[in-house]
């Protein structure tokens, strides 16, 4: 904020002495013209002693001597007048000097640690630019503690989660194994079945650990992917075409809606795989009661989309701008085999968001829909060679 001249703290001042100078004239005068007016009474007074009532009479130059007036000396005369001023220019200057200390109580208040109140800023000098640097300073230090709190907060769920989803199939792991080792008294047919158990969990815990590793991996702050052209009515199908066996084995009809034309973007084709792999996966586990996927791309406002819908039960409204969370899942049983590892979603957000693309999700009635939008770019078409 520019502060004008005639607004500035220098000119306010100026004008604080200069009101404070007129004052104490002003009031000078007053007293001054009253002392005059008092002395031309005592004066007049003496003059009817001299003269009488007739007028006639003799009065000699001493009557108007200084003895006769209040002799005021120079430096009591000087004293009053700095006094008064003073005096006036504490007065005139006390809402400034009030504002001040307003500033000084909120830059305490921060110290303290308050940082919801901000120092109102008055005027267009250079202490109301000192306010609002301060209460920009705040926010930017209210915004820092906040994300501070959000990643530490965000540190002990991590913790917290990935214990939990490891001790799980750990301590089944643990158990069974305890009893391969100790228990003579097994059947064949059960060793073989405990060990495949062992097994299933092994790869639980094999999926969660290289769901964590791919989630840290695909943070956009850390990583940077290499791109080429691709197009999407070539790519999706092909990756459709790979989970027809997991469709067939969940009793679910796949119905496909591909653009007419080209869909040229730019993006990493093993990367994009995982992230429309994770929602096809997840609309197979979560579609099973609606018997039905629907994978459409298509073309809008110069955005390609890969729309993934399936028919099972309705995702709550408070829970959709949370499904992309890390470890997030709408049941509340976190049962690895009916939740996954609860990063699938957050990684397909992640590889999205290092395309410069957005997804998002809708459920109602009409169907659950995950969508991606990622920008439609020109394809480079090589010239003939001569």
């Amino acid at each position: 904020m520019k502060v004008k001249r005639f607004k500035s703290f220098r000119f306010k001042m100026i004008m604080y002495m200069f009101l404070s100078l007129l004052a104490t004239i002003a009031t000078e005068g007053l007293i001054f013209m009253g002392i005059y007016l008092y002395e031309t009474e005592i004066i007049a007074g003496e003059y009817k002693k001299v003269w009488g009532a007739s007028g006639q009479g003799k009065m000699s130059l001493g009557t108007f001597t200084m003895s006769q007036s209040v002799a005021l000396d120079a430096w009591v005369i000087v004293i009053f007048t700095i006094l008064l001023l003073v005096i006036y220019f504490i007065l005139i200057s006390n809402k400034f000097v009030m504002y001040v200390r307003e500033i000084i109580s909120g830059v305490e208040r921060m110290k303290s640690g308050d940082l919801m109140e901000e120092i109102p800023v008055q005027g267009e000098d250079e202490f109301s630019e000192i306010a609002a640097s301060i209460n920009e300073m705040r926010q930017n230090l209210y915004e820092t503690m906040e994300s501070q709190k959000a990643v530490e907060k965000t540190k002990d769920e991590l913790i917290t989660n990935v214990a939990h989803d490891l001790r799980t199939p750990l301590t089944s792991i643990l158990g069974y194994l305890d009893l391969l080792t100790q228990g003579d008294f097994l059947t064949e047919e059960q060793k073989q079945k405990y060990l495949g158990i062992v097994s299933s969990k092994a790869k639980q815990l094999e999926t969660l650990v290289k769901d964590l590793f791919d989630y840290t991996r695909y943070d956009k702050n850390k990583v940077k992917i290499k791109k080429e052209i691709l197009d999407l009515n070539l790519f999706v199908p092909q990756l459709v075409d790979e989970f027809y066996p997991s469709f067939m084995d969940h009793k679910l009809e796949c119905r496909t809606d591909f653009y007419e034309g080209a869909l040229n973007i730019e993006g990493n084709g093993e990367l994009l795989a995982r992230a429309i792999g994770n929602l096809i996966s997840n609309a197979i586990k979560y579609g099973v009661d609606g018997k039905l996927v629907e994978v459409h791309t298509g073309l809008k406002d110069k955005m390609a989309f890969v729309a993934i819908v399936n028919y099972g039960k309705i995702i709550p409204a408070e829970d959709l701008d949370k499904i992309f969370d890390k470890f997030y899942r709408v049941e509340n049983s976190r049962s690895l085999k009916t939740g996954g590892t609860g990063l699938g979603l957050a990684i397909a957000k992640n590889i999205v968001n290092l395309h410069e693309g957005e997804i998002w999700a809708t459920s109602d009635e009409s169907g659950t829909r995950f969508q991606i939008e990622l920008p439609v770019v020109q394809a480079h078409v090589p010239k003939a060679g001569k």
